[in-house]
């Protein structure tokens, strides 16, 4: 959640000084007293890259070409559960998507719920990429 906080400040709808302690996704009251996403919530955003200088044919210490501007991408972001009693929000969300970037905390290690998140995303074709926070 506070990784999508982050991405939500980039999109300049929430500030980036409140980035990871407002909980942007997290709109039900409990949610928000206990401190942990029970329900799967999902926004649109989008990324847009620096510009990306063109290759040239010439010599590696020839400069780079005039750069070009590159297109817009948009993301649907879908925040679900970490927790082990909310794996049917999980499911459902790497279901809806392409892909999973499941974010590990350092501190707690990998948990049964991170093994079984990782097992939904390959058994429903999705392309996971572990992020370790």
């Amino acid at each position: 959640t506070s990784l999508s906080d982050s991405l939500i400040a980039s999109n300049g709808i929430i500030s980036n000084r409140l980035a990871g302690q407002l909980r942007y996704m997290d709109s039900r009251d409990d949610e928000q007293d206990r401190g942990i996403t029970m329900k799967a919530s999902s926004i649109a955003l989008v990324y847009t890259p620096e510009e990306v200088p063109e290759a040239t044919d010439g010599p590696a210490e020839a400069p780079l070409a005039a750069a070009s501007p590159a297109a817009s991408l948009r993301i649907n972001l879908i925040d679900s559960p970490g927790h082990v009693d909310f794996c049917s929000e999980v499911s459902a969300a790497v279901r809806l998507s392409d892909g999973a970037l499941l974010v590990v905390d350092v501190v707690e290690g990998v948990c049964v719920q991170t093994q079984a998140v990782l097992r939904q995303a390959w058994r429903e074709g999705g392309a996971p990429v572990v992020f370790l926070n």
